[in-house]
């Protein structure tokens, strides 16, 4: 990753990133066991977003990766 991408760059980046991991994940035939819930998973993901989001906000943080 640049070091000159921006907070806004880095979670797009994320966000494009789950957003492909949940489409993926529907399982090519129907489960054993209770139906998958994409829903679900997507709700998921939009949560964990918006935590990084908000990690990235807290004061002090330089926006910057190890």
């Amino acid at each position: 990753m640049p070091e000159s991408e921006s907070e806004d760059e880095i979670l797009e980046r994320i966000e494009i990133a789950l957003r492909k991991i949940a489409g993926l994940a529907q399982p090519a035939k129907p489960p054993a066991g209770p139906e998958f819930d994409r829903e679900a998973v997507a709700r998921s993901l939009d949560t964990v977003i918006e935590h990084l989001r908000a990690g990235l906000d807290t004061p002090g943080s330089t926006g910057q990766t190890e």
